[in-house]
Parts: C-alpha cells; sequence; structure tokens
C-alpha cells in the first residue's frame, strides 16, 4: 500500500521516538557547547558535572543519563579537541608550505610543527586534556586514544611525502612522526606548565627540538653511524 500523501495545509504526523532522539541529540550538543566554554573561558577547575547541567538548566540526572558521567564527558571534549587538531592539519595540506624554509624540502614539516605549537598555545586547557591530567582521574579508553592517534595521520602522509621528495632518507614515516611528535609534546609540555618565564624562550627550545629531530632524520641511520669515526 502506497503512502497516502499529504494534504496542502496539513500537519506532518508527529513521529515521537524522533522527537525524542532529536532532543536527546540537541541536549547532547548543548550540555558539550557549555563543557567547552567552561573548559576554554574558566579551565579544567570549572569542569564539574553541577557546572555544565547549570550551563543548560538541567539536572546532573540528565547528564549523567547522556554521558554516563564525568568521565563520559571528558572523553568527548578529548575526542573533540583531537578533532580540531586533525582539522587544522587537514587545512595545512590543503596548502603546500612556501617560502625560505622550503629550501631543503622540509618546509611541509616545519609548517606542521607551528600549526601543532599554535594550536596548543591557543587551545592550552583543551591541550591539557589530550596530553595532561588536566581532569582527575580521567583515563582515555583505548579505543578513543586509537582515534587520537589518527589525528597525526596527516603529519605521518607529510613525512612520506617529503621522504618520496627525496629531503629525507627513506625510513619509516609512523616512527618519524612519533619522534617529531614527542619532542614536540615535550617542549610544549614545559610551556603549558610555566616553567619559561619568557615566551621567546619557549619558542625557542620548541624550534631546537623540532629541529634537531629533524636534521637527525636527514642524516639517515648510515650518516649517523659514520660520525663518531670523524672526530
Amino acid at each position: 500500500m502506497k503512502p497516502r500523501k499529504q494534504a496542502v495545509g496539513e500537519r506532518a504526523p508527529i513521529d515521537f521516538r524522533q522527537a525524542q532522539e532529536d532532543l536527546r541529540v540537541n541536549l547532547r550538543q548543548g550540555m558539550l557547547d557549555a563543557a567547552t566554554r567552561l573548559l576554554t573561558e574558566e579551565g579544567p577547575s570549572a569542569l564539574t558535572v553541577r557546572r555544565v547541567a547549570d550551563a543548560v538548566n538541567c539536572s546532573t540526572t540528565l547528564l549523567y543519563s547522556l554521558f554516563g558521567g564525568k568521565d563520559g564527558l571528558a572523553n568527548e571534549l578529548y575526542l573533540e579537541g583531537f578533532a580540531r587538531l586533525k582539522q587544522e592539519f587537514a587545512a595545512a595540506n590543503a596548502q603546500p608550505a612556501k617560502g625560505k624554509d622550503n629550501k631543503d624540502g622540509l618546509a611541509p614539516l616545519l609548517q606542521h610543527a607551528r600549526i601543532y605549537h599554535q594550536y596548543a598555545k591557543r587551545n592550552p586547557s583543551y591541550y591539557m586534556v589530550m596530553f595532561g591530567d588536566a581532569i582527575a582521574g580521567f583515563v582515555p579508553p583505548v579505543e578513543s586514544r586509537k582515534k587520537a592517534w589518527e589525528s597525526l595521520a596527516a603529519l605521518i602522509d607529510t613525512f612520506e611525502q617529503v621522504m618520496q621528495s627525496g629531503a629525507l632518507p627513506p625510513s619509516n614515516p609512523t616512527a618519524a612522526a612519533r619522534l617529531l611528535w614527542a619532542a614536540m609534546h615535550g617542549a610544549v609540555s614545559l610551556e603549558l606548565k610555566g616553567y619559561y618565564l619568557k615566551s621567546e624562550r619557549a619558542d625557542e627550545l620548541f624550534d631546537a627540538a623540532v629541529n634537531a629531530v629533524l636534521r637527525s632524520l636527514q642524516m639517515g641511520p648510515a650518516d649517523a653511524k659514520e660520525t663518531p669515526s670523524k672526530r
């Protein structure tokens, strides 16, 4: 039997289940938006179940039913932080790096490093949720950590392209991306935790750490082995 055509001016029939689902989605997104505002404007200490519930004028019981508690909410913010970083990396890939930095073909990697550094400085609270201990007791589930690593896939792709161009000797692009990420994260963590009184010192350390990794990769395994014998 064909469905009856709706007459002009006639109201569409109400789908109660769909209306409930739409409300659930809207409420969930509203809570996430409120949590993001608290995180970015006041820092991780403001991120409590009560504060988020009050921000959207609902009960804490409803928040627990939608997220399973504070850990569920923290996990969503964790994933959101990596999704934003992934978007910025993707935008960088869409616009090839140019300028004097490209004299040795490493400009695409230096551009990624700059994006990572700028993202961390613009979003310190998000960064500490992603990589630090901003939310006490929160440990990202394994599946979330896998998704987080996907945000660095663009960096792996860039390493592969740079290696294919000859600017870096062939090696494992994933291992190279992990090495660069470790160096960047170490420098950024020291900066965000306030170990440097002057921002220019933090910038110098970050740039030095990135360049040290790229130069070591540029040397290649064979060159690295020969270095001691030249002394």
